[in-house]
């Protein structure tokens, strides 16, 4: 699979006028990777709770950068789990972390789980990230 990098990603892209705008922190080469978030508004499913579909997002690009720390390269996800323990609330900080388990030629394995300020445990998941073929430039 050969992608391309042009910034407008929906979670990371800093060129996405309708996205999170994330900027992950990556720590030990990709042994651990750390994102604060706060949803608005206009990311919820029901009145106030973020959409569950967010939530998997933030879980699917903190593992997927574990990849490409790992990797030094793209990588795209191959599989992903997530268990939703607790509902949050729009305009509420989230803290995604993620950690990577198993690191070979071809695939990276990894947990995350996603945390309040107050450390109530939100969801948390599993995924393996595959390397892919392209550039990280934007």
């Amino acid at each position: 699979m050969q992608i391309e990098n042009n910034n407008r990603c929906f979670v990371c892209g800093q060129e996405n006028p309708y996205g999170l705008q994330i900027k992950p922190d990556i720590i030990s080469d990709g042994e651990q990777v750390r994102i604060e978030c706060t949803p608005p508004t206009h990311f919820q499913g029901w009145a106030d709770v973020i959409h569950g579909g967010i939530l998997s997002t933030l879980l699917d690009e903190a593992i997927t950068y574990v990849g490409i720390a790992s990797f030094d390269g793209p990588a795209v996800t191959a599989q992903l789990e997530i268990r939703f323990k607790s509902p949050a609330h729009t305009g509420n900080k989230l803290i995604v972390t993620a950690n990577r388990v198993k690191n070979t030629r071809r695939l990276i394995e990894a947990t995350a789980h996603i945390t309040l300020e107050d450390g109530t445990l939100i969801a948390e998941g599993s995924g393996k990230v595959m390397k892919a073929a392209g550039q990280l430039t934007s």
